[in-house]
Order: C-alpha cells, then structure tokens, then sequence
C-alpha cells in the first residue's frame, strides 16, 4: 500500500508542478496584457501634459517679439506705395447674348512704387482710357465671372496701362468696384 500511496502522491505532486506551471504564464501574460498598455497610456499622458503646458513660454515670447521688431522693420524699409485713383468710374456697354446688352461700370486704382509714375499716369489717361474703352466692349459676363474672371482682368489693365504710359511703370491694378447691370 505503500507504493499505492506513494503512486497518488507522485500524482498529486505533478498535478500541482503543472498548476504552478500554469500560474507563472498567466501572472506574465497579464503584466504584459494590462501592465504594458498602462504604462504606455501614462507616459503619453504625461507627454501630452508637457506638450500643451510645459515650459517654453519665456522663449515663444522672445521669439513673437523678435519676429515683430523684424515685421515693423521691414515695413519701415520697404518702399512706398503710392496709390492713383481714376476719378470717374468707366462706363462701358459689354458684348452680351442675343439682344442683351449689358453695362459694365468699373472703378480702377493703380499702385506704383516709383514717384515718377504719377505724371505719366496723368499725362497718358487720355491713352489709358482709350486703351480700356476698346478692350472692354469685347467683354462678356462670363469674362468677368468669379474670381479667375476678374484676376484676368486686372492682369490686362496691367499691361495695357504699362503699354499706354511705358517706360513707366505701375506696379498693380486694383478693382474698386465692378458693377454689371443689364439693358
């Protein structure tokens, strides 16, 4: 009977080596599953934290107020802008469908950085004026539409001014008002 006993035991002890066996795995896969997850999720919490509101605030101040003596200086250097306005907006009768015939009325302004340009632009709007009368006849509303249309625009005001007052030269067309209005 010995033996018997000695049988069971053997039994027993294997049964409990494999159900400590089972234990260390379990103890590891759950450090790893729920551990490692967890220490992830608090060192990006805390990364987060330094990032929103760590420190740094002495430099982003130095760096804004540096970045505005530099703005301010360079608005100081650069040249000035010199602005020609025609008094009169354009009235023109545009090429419309069928028996439409619509009216454009145009408000234009030149900017220029050289201060000779003014008395070209003064002695050459008679020229200007004719150069734009004839161009602008040729126009549909469909020429004029949305903002492509109207960059297109100004880009031939552009050059058709520099053409009437060369060798001067502005440097910008702008539209002050464009109204088309049908007939």
């Amino acid at each position: 009977m010995a033996e018997e006993n000695d049988e069971p035991d053997a039994g027993e002890d294997g049964e409990a080596a494999e159900g400590e066996a089972k234990s260390k795995p379990d103890i590891k896969k759950l450090a790893l599953f729920i551990g490692l997850p967890a220490i992830i999720l608090i060192l990006a919490l805390v990364a987060g934290g330094l990032f929103l509101f760590g420190g740094g605030g002495e430099d982003e101040e130095a760096a804004l107020a540096e970045a505005e003596a530099e703005e301010q200086a360079l608005a100081e250097a650069g040249p000035e802008i010199h602005t020609f306005e025609i008094e009169e907006p354009l009235v023109v009768q545009i090429t419309g469908s069928g028996n439409a015939r619509p009216i454009l009325t145009l408000s234009v302004s030149f900017e220029y950085t050289d201060p000779a340009v003014e008395p070209a632009l003064q002695a050459g709007m008679q020229r200007i004026l004719d150069q734009y009368q004839g161009f602008l006849r040729e126009l549909t509303p469909d020429d004029i539409a949305g903002s492509a249309g109207q960059h297109r625009l100004r880009l031939e005001l552009l050059r058709r001014t520099n053409l009437a007052i060369a060798p001067a030269e502005i440097d910008r067309v702008l539209l002050t008002e464009i109204l088309i209005t049908q007939s």
